[in-house]
Parts: C-alpha cells; sequence; structure tokens
C-alpha cells in the first residue's frame, strides 16, 4: 500500500475497466440491488451500438441509492464512474474502486483532473458515468446544476444518454436512513448525440438538457398513488429539512410524533400518509402542495434574508477529515473544533486542524451549491 493514498490517487491515469472486474462489479451491484427494493427499467432506445463508442451515462441523484440501480441497469458498456473522493478511502472498497477505474473528483469545484481521466476514457472509447447534481436530492426535486457540465458535453461531443429516476427518493428519501418498500423505474434514453451538440449552442442544449433531466418525485407519485412503507412512518425525520412553522413563522419548532408533525409555538400541525402526500390537521394552516414547496418556500425567505443582509449565525462545531494515510472502514474523524459562521458573503471556520490554528473561508459565489447531509454536518472541500 502506497504511503500517501491521496497522491497516489491524484497522480494514477484512469483507463477502461478491465472485463474480470466489471463482472465483479456486476455481482456486487446484482446483490445490492437483490436485497433492497426490486426496480422497474425501461430503455427507450437500442443501446447495443454503443460497444467500444465514447458514451457519457447522465443520471439523477434523486436519491442516495438510485446510481447502484442506475448503474446495475446499464448492461451494454462498463462505465468508468466518476466518484467524490469522500467515497474512497474506505476499507475493503479502496482497491476494488480504483481496480473499476472509477473518475475521482471534487464535488462543486473545477477539478482539472477529472476532466482529463474523463476525456482519457472517452478517447479510449469508453464510457463515463456521472451524476451532475453532485448530491442527492433534499426534498425530492432537481437539485442546480452547473452550467460547466453542458459545456463539457459540447467540447468532446459523445453521445449523452440519460437515466432518469422516478419514485427513487420515496424510496430513500434525503431526511430518513432507512429504505421503505414501494415502487420505482428507471428509464434510459438518448439525450444527445454528437450532432446536436455540434449544431446546437451551449443555450440550447442546457434547455434541453435542463427539460428532460428535471424530476420531482412528489409531483410524479400525485398521480400513480403508489404507497412507501418501511420501519418508521414517512414523516419520520422530516423535521431535518423543514423546519418553519407555515403559520407563526417559527423556526426549529417541529416536533413529529407518529403521523404527524406540529409547531411547538402555535399547534399548528400537519399529517403525511404513505404516498409521501401531506394534509393540514383541523384547522391547520398549510399553503403547500407537497413538502418539495415547502422546503423551496424556506430557501425564499433565507434569500429574502440574505437580501436584507440579516444573516449572520455562529456555531460551535468540530471539523471532520478523511483518513488518507491509512485506510480504515470508518474514514472519517475529528481532526479539530471551532466555530463556524454563515453569513451573506458564505462560510467560514476558524478553529484548529491536527493541531494547527486554521481560518477557512468560503466565498459563496465559488460553488453553485453547498453540500450537506441533513441534521449533521456542512460538507466542504
Amino acid at each position: 500500500m502506497h504511503k500517501d493514498l491521496l497522491e497516489y490517487v491524484n497522480n494514477r491515469k484512469v483507463t477502461l475497466p478491465s472485463k474480470s472486474i466489471s463482472v465483479v462489479l456486476r455481482i456486487i451491484l446484482k446483490l445490492k440491488t437483490m436485497f433492497s427494493p426490486k426496480a422497474k427499467y425501461v430503455y427507450h432506445n437500442d443501446f447495443k451500438q454503443f460497444k467500444n463508442k465514447p458514451l457519457i451515462l447522465v443520471g439523477d441523484h434523486c436519491s442516495r441509492d438510485n446510481f447502484y440501480y442506475m448503474i446495475y441497469g446499464w448492461k451494454f458498456t462498463s462505465p468508468n464512474v466518476v466518484v467524490g473522493y469522500q467515497n474512497v478511502f474506505v476499507k475493503g472498497l479502496f482497491r476494488i474502486l480504483l481496480k473499476a477505474q472509477v473518475i475521482l473528483k471534487s464535488l462543486y469545484e473545477s477539478d482539472l483532473n477529472a476532466i482529463r481521466n474523463m476525456m482519457n476514457v472517452l478517447k479510449l472509447g469508453g464510457t463515463i458515468c456521472l451524476f451532475p447534481e453532485g448530491i442527492q436530492s433534499t426534498s425530492g426535486s432537481t437539485h442546480p446544476l452547473n452550467p460547466a457540465t453542458i459545456k463539457f458535453f459540447k467540447k468532446v461531443k459523445a453521445t449523452v444518454v440519460l437515466c432518469k429516476s422516478y419514485g427513487s427518493y420515496l424510496i430513500r428519501p434525503r431526511y430518513k436512513n432507512e429504505i421503505s418498500k414501494g415502487h420505482h423505474e428507471y428509464h434510459y434514453q438518448i439525450l444527445f448525440t454528437p450532432e446536436e451538440l455540434e449544431q446546437l449552442s451551449v443555450e440550447e442544449l442546457y434547455d434541453k438538457f435542463m427539460k428532460e433531466f428535471r424530476y420531482d418525485d412528489l409531483v410524479w407519485n400525485e398521480t400513480h398513488h403508489y404507497k412507501y412503507k418501511g420501519k418508521t412512518k414517512t414523516i419520520n425525520g422530516l423535521d431535518k429539512i423543514i423546519y418553519r412553522c407555515p403559520k407563526c413563522l417559527s423556526e426549529f419548532q417541529m416536533e413529529i410524533k407518529d403521523t404527524r408533525m406540529k409547531c411547538k409555538c402555535c399547534g399548528n400541525e400537519i399529517e403525511m400518509d404513505d404516498e409521501y402526500q401531506i394534509h393540514p390537521i383541523g384547522d391547520s394552516y398549510l399553503p403547500y402542495r407537497n413538502i418539495d414547496e415547502w422546503f423551496k418556500d424556506q430557501r425564499k425567505a433565507v434569500v429574502e434574508e440574505l437580501k436584507n443582509g440579516d444573516i449572520d449565525i455562529t456555531y460551535e462545531c468540530d471539523l471532520i477529515d478523511i483518513y488518507t494515510k491509512k485506510l480504515k472502514s470508518n474514514p472519517y474523524y475529528i481532526a479539530g473544533h471551532g466555530f463556524m459562521t454563515i453569513k451573506k458573503e458564505g462560510l467560514k471556520y476558524v478553529g484548529t486542524r491536527n493541531g494547527e490554528e486554521v481560518e477557512y473561508n468560503y466565498h459563496i459565489t465559488s460553488t453553485p451549491s453547498f453540500p450537506f447531509t441533513p441534521g449533521k454536518d456542512n460538507d466542504l472541500y
């Protein structure tokens, strides 16, 4: 094993995965999906023609598990999957993922090394698989996308295939850790041909991409009425992303009991059923169609506060880092302690890291979105 694993992975040149490792990965994916809710697969084109031809397979990130299903459902080529650095430095996964020729990328940042590796794979006639949102959907609909992804498509001019999921958020929403039983499906379709990428402008390509890529599982299930059952109710953990009462506008006063969520300040109460539909209890006030609308209204409120310069939040926190010198089953460790400040300009951490005093500043213009784990942490590079 190399002394500096980070240096090793940064200097490696990615090539096409071997047939043997591709077979091993398919077995792993089959086992993973076998013991999870069964998915339906729909193919809208003949994809056998793309063997040994450069191709980009694009998927949404509606749930933390849908990439297992998406890659397993793609049986036509062996893709090089683009993944975040934090997913690799795990004991038992490190060697097999590198042998699978995954392409490592820093989330929400320009990564020239990742771009070079992606272009090299395409030159070899391979398939790269990427998730342009970069983070799992928080409330069941599309996250912001960086237009740089479309510029990359246009530059390489490789066929782009879209895998679009339906119901995967409802199987495992962002605010819950458990997997629920229920219906979910994956549709594969050609999104762009090399000729279209040559002829259309970046703006035209982006408009078409967003039209086809955009999803909303909660609206989708309003017409399908699939039910989802898990060990806990569908509403369990919702207060991790829904924190603002629509009636009295109090924040962080929501409490959950059984199938209901109630504001401790004014008593406004809603209920969620097995279809993820929400309903007001009695004369409670609920101006939202679903939790996605509710979540987005919270974002709008933050935007208004930012316009007024009112946001200035400081809280005590631990700095969590990743072991890159030695592989462990849990790659994360507490590297320091300090304070995180959230202001109009962005985020700032002041504290310690591995025994040294540090200050990190993340300006709001440097990234289209800040990744985070609901109720747990901010994920920053």
